[in-house]
């Protein structure tokens, strides 16, 4: 249900599921950080015996709703568990899989598959950490993995088709300890 006027009236906007995954659970929904009534949704009917991923899009507060899965694959690891919207760059989103991460770039109309030394494993959950612009997964028995540095994500679309690109990179600092003093002359000759 969503409400546009401060919970006075609420309207249904579940999405039209067909027979084979209609018991299945909403696992993420995730509103675009950049369009007012664009929204992303994940279905998981594994337990209904259904593994295929159910990825939907909304851009009209939930009137009507796009299924989203050209790219992912159908297999018996393939249901979707959980969508994020970057906060920068618009169109790029990620998705976690029960087995591997996907990216796309455009709103979730294509998907490819983003390993980056990434196991297979259950991807559960995501938060992006925007002091540092990380991207931090929550999977299934793997732990947190962390892809620093989104930036390069961010600027992929556009380097498309170059020759050559060369990304932005974000500051870099050292941090010493303060009780560290046994180089602390080496540290004033090369940091000044």
């Amino acid at each position: 249900h969503v409400t546009r006027d401060s919970g006075t009236t609420w309207t249904d906007v579940s999405p039209p599921l067909p027979e084979r995954a209609a018991w299945g659970s909403v696992k993420s929904i995730e509103p675009s950080p950049f369009d007012a009534g664009t929204a992303f949704l994940t279905v998981d009917a594994h337990q209904e015996g259904n593994f295929e991923p159910w990825v939907f899009r909304t851009r009209d507060y939930g009137r009507t709703w796009d299924m989203i899965v050209s790219g992912l694959p159908k297999s018996p690891v393939g249901w979707a568990n959980a969508v994020i919207a970057d906060r920068v760059r618009r169109g790029l989103l990620y998705l976690g899989l029960e087995n591997a991460l996907y990216v796309s770039f455009d709103d979730g109309d294509t998907w490819e598959r983003f390993n980056n030394n990434l196991p297979p494993a259950p991807i559960y959950g995501f938060a992006i950490q925007e002091h540092f612009n990380d991207l931090v997964i929550a999977t299934y028995g793997r732990g947190f993995w962390i892809l620093d540095d989104l930036t390069p994500l961010q600027q992929a679309a556009e380097a498309l088709g170059r020759e050559t690109t060369l990304f932005d990179t974000r500051s870099a600092a050292q941090q010493l300890p303060a009780n560290d003093r046994t180089n602390l002359a080496d540290h004033r000759r090369l940091w000044g």
